[in-house]
């Protein structure tokens, strides 16, 4: 057994605390009342060892006696009391406290079985060593105790345990806060590639078309004058369409790296788009003003927001479209009603796909109602767990760390 200041749990320095006032008050007991009898001499080494072997004969954790510690008690104690029986002429429940420790410090396996067994049979070697008229519910002291402190070394390992699993788990969730932040931002290129693919592709066929309108035009100037004004005004209606899929694309640039609630970068994004596509937009919070969420099921938002509204105008030719974003302790949702034209069946491209992931790769779901001349309901519910598990690892509880 360790000495009391390395030991890592409270349980087994009030143990062995517990202990040492036990010894001593048989010690009293035995200079008191048992001073004067000739074997005093004799009992009075086995006491010594019973109390000072088990206990302080080893200093490192993988020591031969602290190992053996409760096998060390059985038989220093055990002996003790068998002899110390015979000699007195009565029985004794010295046994029971240095059982209940061996019951604590017991490791798990075949031998701490074996232990009990052992302290349940030396009471009874005991009482035959007096006497069977001296028997009496004292011999089940060593089994009761000792069983008792198989529970509680086995309460310790499960906290033990719990611990190993609770740093596990902070591990593993700081683990995949990296991985999570690691794969917005690699999201994050992608998107920005594939958006510049876009306006390259947007942008050069536009210019191309107009050049090649305007060159057509100079040369009509001379000849026709209304038909090179009606290819501008063609022209000009070409670069205002262009115009408006470039606002589209940019619309799904992200956010500046700027920190900034979710509320707020959703409302920005619903008034610009209403200001450029002209629309009539309303936005109504419900529930909590703070939201507090990831940067990854922010991102997730703004993506299902700019494509719910490219899709309320592109494919359902809306003209006014209704946000309502409801928070609470638990979930976030969000709601985008329009008064488009609706469709019978709603088939998920490569958009609405990418909506679904993001959502369910949050634990989320996604929802779309459409009715023909009745508009598009898109339903967007993320659950709020990310901040719960941050406060969870913030403090350790003391209890477990101190096993």
């Amino acid at each position: 057994m360790l000495p009391i200041r390395h030991e890592p749990h409270w349980i087994y320095k009030t143990a062995q605390i517990t202990r040492i006032g036990w010894f001593v008050f048989h010690l009293l007991f035995l200079a008191i009342f048992l001073s004067s009898m000739p074997f005093f001499w004799l009992i009075l080494p086995l006491f010594f060892a019973a109390f000072l072997i088990p206990q302080w004969s080893g200093v490192t954790i993988n020591s031969f006696s602290v190992k053996n510690y409760p096998l060390l008690e059985m038989t220093f104690s055990g002996l003790f009391l068998i002899v110390g029986c015979f000699l007195l002429g009565e029985y004794s429940s010295f046994l029971a406290y240095p059982a209940l420790c061996a019951g604590i410090y017991s490791r798990p396996g075949k031998a701490r079985w074996w232990l009990w067994a052992g302290f349940s049979l030396i009471p009874f070697l005991a009482v035959l060593a007096v006497g069977w008229e001296h028997l009496g519910l004292g011999v089940i002291d060593g089994f009761f105790l000792y069983g008792i402190g198989i529970s509680v070394a086995k309460v310790i390992e499960a906290e033990k345990k719990t611990h190993l699993l609770l740093v596990e788990n902070r591990r593993q969730n700081q683990l995949l806060e990296e991985y999570a932040k690691q794969i917005e931002k690699v999201t994050l290129l992608e998107e920005r590639n594939r958006l510049a693919r876009d306006l390259h592709d947007t942008v050069g066929h536009t210019f191309t078309s107009v050049i090649m309108g305007l060159d057509a035009a100079s040369f009509l100037m001379k000849t026709s004058p209304e038909k090179a004004r009606e290819q501008v005004e063609v022209l000009s209606d070409v670069l205002r369409k262009s115009l408006g899929d470039i606002r589209f694309q940019i619309h799904q640039i992200s956010p500046n790296e700027e920190k900034e609630e979710v509320l707020s970068q959703l409302k920005k994004i619903a008034d610009e788009f209403a200001l450029h596509t002209k629309t009539i937009i309303h936005f109504e919070h419900i529930g909590h003003q703070e939201i507090n969420i990831s940067s990854q099921a922010t991102i997730t938002l703004i993506r299902c927001l700019q494509e719910s509204l490219t899709n309320a105008i592109r494919h359902g030719h809306a003209k006014e479209i209704m946000i309502t974003l409801k928070a609470d302790s638990s979930h976030v949702v969000l709601l985008i009603e329009d008064n488009g034209i609706g469709n019978r069946k709603v088939s998920y491209g490569f958009g609405l796909n990418g909506m679904k992931e993001r959502l369910e790769s949050l634990q989320g779901r996604l929802s779309i109602e459409s009715k023909v001349n009745e508009g598009t309901n898109v339903t967007c519910y993320i659950p709020i767990i990310a901040s719960r598990f941050r406060e969870e690892f913030k403090q350790d509880d003391k209890s477990v760390i101190s096993g």
